[in-house]
């Protein structure tokens, strides 16, 4: 989770939530040594952010589907839970849920890898190390906006 001066606090999910997650997008974004490592995005804020403004049985899923997350590796014989396996092992984990028989339980690995994603590759930083700008995008659009007379 980003550090620096400005002071960003949780809404929606606990603090264990949140390291969850970031575990789990550790694991599916691998960024590093490409791209900023997970803890200097803001990916479980903006996922925090997401589900504060998501129904609420909604967000109350997603937590459950994180805590779920998190003992699912010890039940599958990991004999540690998710934040206390190494990147190589949350990785081998999720590949091994993701090739399980049961159809809903790959769905559930898909919506979590999915949301990861998002929230990693929807970081500022992360968006203009892989090329794309938002802001000057922005930018480009006000000056055509204006240069073709329109509002």
């Amino acid at each position: 989770m980003r550090s620096g001066s400005q002071v960003t606090r949780l809404v929606c999910l606990a603090p264990r939530e949140a390291s969850i997650f970031a575990c789990l997008v550790d694991a599916v974004a691998a960024p590093e040594p490409l791209l900023p490592p997970v803890a200097q995005t803001d990916c479980a804020y903006a996922f925090d952010r997401w589900m504060a403004a998501s129904p609420a049985l909604n967000a109350r899923g997603m937590r459950g589907l994180l805590l779920a997350l998190e003992v699912m590796p010890v039940a599958r014989g990991y004999k540690r839970r998710f934040r206390q396996l190494d990147v190589a092992g949350r990785a081998r984990f999720l590949e091994e849920i993701e090739r399980s028989s049961n159809r809903q339980l790959r769905q559930l690995v898909k919506l979590m890898k999915g949301a990861a994603f998002l929230a990693y590759y929807g970081d500022d930083a992360v968006m203009r190390r892989v090329g794309y700008d938002a802001a000057a995008n922005v930018q480009r659009g006000r000056e055509l906006r204006t240069l073709e007379g329109r509002p």
